[in-house]
């Protein structure tokens, strides 16, 4: 009896030991350079996919057992990129476990871009959107044409516009980036025209100076004169909310109105 209960003993020893034999323990902390990462998920996955993790503590640290095996290992945080890549493999069938120092990167940026006119202008006060992921962002451009925001890696999409420009903007795949500085974003001014007849009751009046008024400040924004049949017209004219004419020989100024279209027989009536 005393025989056969050792040698069951030597048995389930040896299957222990067996055992143990087949498996290693893992060791190591997740760190973003500076400092080190709690509860960041490090994952080991098989030739045969299956998944084995375990989740760092306070100081950034992970142990874990694994059968002998080569793994890819990969890790996750919220909030951050992991820097090791999709091939990141680990052999422990013949070699020994190393302690692992698996390394994150935060996804937060800081993005700096500038909004200007095809003449080289900067654009104050353009309204500026910016898509990353779902979310969507509008900031205004300072006085100087900059517009400056925080976000995080990925595809970012930037749209500037106002009014009496045409709309432009430019997406870009941000990885590892922590300062971008280098967006310009050019838009075409809006320009048009303003045509039509100067007349006075039945009259056509001919080589008369109109004179296009900025009603905001009374500056002169152009002038023309109309010809032998009192028509008139202007050409590549700035968007502007308030103006006005403005004919001296006839001591005239009409009413204000907006130039933000082509103005297609815009007839002024001095009667």
């Amino acid at each position: 009896m005393r025989l056969k209960f050792s040698i069951l003993f030597f048995i389930f020893f040896s299957l222990v030991i067996l055992g143990n034999t087949n498996f290693v323990n893992i060791h190591g902390f997740v760190t973003d350079k500076e400092f080190r990462l709690g509860n960041a998920t490090v994952s080991f996955h098989d030739s045969t996919n299956k998944v084995k993790s375990v989740k760092t503590d306070i100081n950034g640290s992970f142990n874990i057992q694994l059968q002998k095996n080569k793994y890819r290992v990969s890790v996750k945080k919220n909030g951050y990129t992991s820097l090791l890549g999709d091939n990141y493999f680990v052999d422990y069938i013949f070699n020994k476990p190393k302690p692992l120092i698996l390394s994150m990167t935060n996804n937060k940026i800081s993005i700096y871009g500038k909004v200007f006119s095809d003449n080289g202008d900067f654009i104050k006060d353009a309204n500026v959107k910016i898509k990353i992921g779902e979310n969507l962002e509008n900031i205004k451009t300072n006085s100087n044409g900059i517009f400056y925001f925080e976000g995080e890696v990925g595809l970012i999409s930037i749209f500037a516009e106002k009014i009496g420009y045409y709309g432009n903007g430019t997406s870009l795949l941000i990885k590892n980036e922590k300062f971008i500085n280098d967006i310009s974003i050019i838009l075409q001014e809006k320009t048009f025209y303003i045509s039509g007849a100067l007349v006075d009751r039945n009259n056509f009046l001919k080589n008369l100076e109109i004179e296009l008024i900025n009603a905001s400040n009374n500056k002169l924004i152009s002038k023309v004169t109309t010809n032998s049949d009192g028509l008139f017209e202007f050409r590549n004219i700035r968007f502007y909310e308030k103006a006005y004419f403005k004919i001296s020989n006839i001591n005239f100024r009409s009413e204000d109105f907006i130039i933000n279209r082509d103005l297609r027989q815009f007839n002024i009536f001095v009667n």
